[in-house]
């Protein structure tokens, strides 16, 4: 089972919401089993501008020893590695690797995003900060 990541822009929200969403995902900063968990549906962190940039299977990943080469995109690792949950700033320099991110080999069997779509959404929210979800 793969999940799909996608870069979100942090607009109409608080980092709480984003706590609030990701409190019960597993790798999580945020991850705490005891926080109540509203409905991902009710949760704004997930209706945010966002851009999808590919396939990927954390879980598989984790289980089987070629799993990180097999189920993990280099450009889905490298792009959750600049971005994740710690909410960098889109300026020229992330939005370049990100690009360059596109560049890195897929030897699995995931499908990715075109790159030039993703950067076109970037630099429409140039100056905005951004966080990855996976889903």
């Amino acid at each position: 089972m793969a999940a799909d990541l996608h870069i979100h822009i942090f607009e109409g929200i608080t980092e709480e919401d984003l706590a609030d969403f990701n409190s019960h995902t597993l790798g999580s900063k945020y991850f705490d089993l005891r926080r109540p968990q509203r409905s991902l549906l009710d949760n704004p962190a997930g209706e945010t501008p966002n851009v999808w940039i590919g396939e990927v299977s954390w879980l598989k990943a984790g289980l089987f020893e070629d799993g990180e080469q097999a189920y993990i995109p280099d450009t889905v690792r490298e792009i959750s590695r600049l971005i994740g949950e710690d909410l960098p700033v889109l300026d020229d320099e992330l939005i370049k690797k990100i690009g360059d991110a596109f560049d890195l080999p897929n030897q699995t069997g995931y499908s990715l995003s075109e790159g030039e779509e993703v950067l076109a959404f970037l630099e429409q929210h140039k100056g905005k900060k951004a966080y990855t979800i996976s889903w």
